[in-house]
């Protein structure tokens, strides 16, 4: 598995989404986009202390649902 296929890996990539779209205005739609970022990154966080190999039911459908988000402003 890749670094990028990793757990940390996808939630940086989304951190980034979140990063690009808040400098791209998206927060003027959205206006939680700094929230967001704080939610992953406490994640990546947690991920990273606790050496989680797979995301609880809720934190995996949160994810999936910022993606949407995200990706939906975006397309």
């Amino acid at each position: 598995m890749s670094n990028k296929d990793s757990i940390v890996g996808k939630l940086l990539q989304l951190k980034y989404l979140i990063n690009e779209m808040y400098r791209s205005g998206v927060d003027k739609v959205y206006g939680s986009s700094k929230d967001d970022k704080k939610w992953v990154m406490n994640l990546i966080s947690d991920v990273r202390t606790n050496n989680l190999t797979k995301l609880s039911s809720e934190d995996g459908e949160y994810c999936n649902g910022l993606w949407r988000k995200y990706n939906g402003y975006t397309n």
